[in-house]
C-alpha cells in the first residue's frame, strides 16, 4: 500500500474522537447526590453497586475494588498464587493482569494468538502448559471477541476469567464471567461501563469470597502481625456512577453492535480484514482493523489527514514489555504491527459512523 492508494476526501471533516465516554444526565445526577450527601467514603453506595451487579450477573458475590490490577491482584492472593508459580496468559492480555503477577512475584508465561485470532493458540497453550508446569491461567474476551475457555486444556489449573470487554454478552454457548470459580471485569473510563476507575471480582465461592475481602483494607478488623491488608477500596460517588452505568448496559451493547455491524460490511468491501467471527455475539468493545502492509504508520497519517482518532491495538504486547523474542510471537506482533482500532462508541452519530466506514473502504 503506498500513499497513492488511499483516495482522501476533498471536504475537511469535524475531528472524530477516537474515545468518548457514555455519560448521561442520570449518571451526573446519581454522582451528584452521592457528593451532595457526602458519600465520599466507601458505604452503602458501593455494597448496593456490588448487589445490583450479583443480580444482572447472577453471581452469589461481587467484591469491587478500585482497578482492574487490584482485581487480578486479589484474585491471585484468593487462588493461593505463591512466589514463583507460573501463570499462562495471551500476549495481549491487559497490562494489569502483568502486574498482579508481579506484585504475587509469580512468573509469567506467555501465549501466541492463533492465527487469524484475538485468543492464544489452544495448542501452544497445552505445550507451554505442560513445559512450565503453570498451575494457574487468565483467560480475557480481547476487543468483545468471545473465547470459550473449554476450548484449552485447563486440567490441573485455577483460572481466572477477565470478562471486561465482554460484560453484557448474550451468547448461547459461552457463559461469560462464569465459566471460572473466580472472574474479573474491569471498569475504567474506556470500559463498557465505567467507574471512572475500579474492577469487580464475581464468585459464588464463599470461600474464595471471603478470603478476597479479608485482604481488603476495611472489611476485616482481624489482623496477623506483619500481614498487609490493602486499600483497593471503591468509593461511593465512584458506585453511583456504576450503578446509573449498569442500567445502561443493554442500550450500550446494542449501539456497538449496530456500529459494529456498519464497520463489518466496509471491511468485506475492502482489502482490510478482522479478527471477529462471531458477530451475533461479540460485543465489538473496540473494532481492530488490519491492513495488509505493514506500514502501519501511512495508516496512521491516513486518518489523522480526515480527522479521525485510532489507536494502535495495543500500547505494546506483553512479550514486547517482557523482552522476548518477537518472532516466538508472530501473531501477536502481526496483531500489534497491522491492528489499528477505529472509533466506536455508541454516542458516535449516524454521519460519523458513515464517514468511518467510508474512509474504510478507501483503503486499498
Amino acid at each position: 500500500m503506498t500513499a497513492e492508494t488511499i483516495q482522501r476526501p476533498l471536504r475537511k471533516e469535524k475531528e472524530i474522537e477516537f474515545f468518548k465516554p457514555t455519560l448521561s444526565r442520570e449518571d451526573l445526577k446519581g454522582v451528584l447526590e452521592c457528593l451532595v450527601e457526602e458519600h465520599l467514603a466507601c458505604g452503602e453506595i458501593v455494597a448496593r453497586f456490588e448487589k445490583s451487579f450479583c443480580h444482572t450477573f447472577k453471581s452469589k458475590y461481587s467484591i469491587s475494588t478500585n482497578s482492574l490490577a487490584s482485581a487480578y491482584h486479589l484474585a491471585l492472593l484468593s487462588l493461593g498464587v505463591k512466589p514463583g508459580d507460573r501463570i499462562l496468559l495471551s500476549s495481549f492480555a491487559p497490562i494489569a493482569a502483568l502486574d498482579a503477577i508481579f506484585l504475587v512475584q509469580a512468573k509469567p508465561v506467555l501465549v501466541d494468538l492463533k492465527r487469524n485470532s484475538f485468543h492464544p493458540d489452544p495448542e501452544e497453550f497445552l505445550r507451554k502448559k505442560n513445559e512450565s508446569e503453570a498451575r494457574f491461567a487468565f483467560f480475557d474476551h480481547s476487543f468483545g471477541s468471545l473465547v470459550s475457555i473449554a476450548n484449552y486444556n485447563t486440567e490441573g489449573l485455577e483460572v481466572v476469567e477477565d470478562f471486561t470487554e465482554a460484560i453484557g454478552a448474550n451468547s448461547d454457548t459461552i457463559a461469560c464471567g462464569r465459566q471460572t470459580k473466580v472472574a474479573i471485569c474491569g471498569l475504567s473510563a474506556e470500559n463498557m461501563i465505567t467507574t471512572g476507575n475500579g474492577a469487580m471480582i464475581v464468585t459464588n465461592d464463599s470461600n474464595i469470597a471471603n478470603t478476597i475481602k479479608s485482604w481488603k483494607a476495611g472489611h476485616s478488623s482481624k489482623r496477623t502481625f506483619g500481614e498487609a491488608k490493602y486499600d483497593y477500596n471503591l468509593v461511593d460517588y465512584q458506585a453511583a456512577l456504576g450503578i446509573e452505568q449498569l442500567s445502561k448496559l443493554g442500550v450500550i451493547l446494542e449501539r456497538k453492535k449496530k456500529i459494529a455491524m456498519a464497520y463489518m460490511q466496509a471491511v468485506q468491501n475492502s482489502r482490510l480484514e478482522t479478527y471477529f467471527q462471531n458477530p451475533n455475539e461479540d460485543t465489538f468493545q473496540r473494532f481492530p482493523i488490519l491492513v495488509s502492509s505493514q506500514n502501519s504508520d501511512e495508516i496512521q497519517r491516513y486518518f489523522k489527514s480526515i480527522h479521525i482518532g485510532i489507536q494502535k491495538t495495543t500500547e505494546e504486547p506483553l512479550h514486547r514489555v517482557l523482552e522476548e523474542n518477537h518472532l516466538e510471537y508472530p501473531n501477536a506482533e502481526r496483531l500489534y504491527q497491522r491492528g489499528h482500532c477505529i472509533p466506536i462508541y455508541p454516542n458516535l452519530t449516524k454521519d460519523n459512523v458513515q464517514r468511518i466506514a467510508t474512509a474504510i473502504r478507501r483503503i486499498y
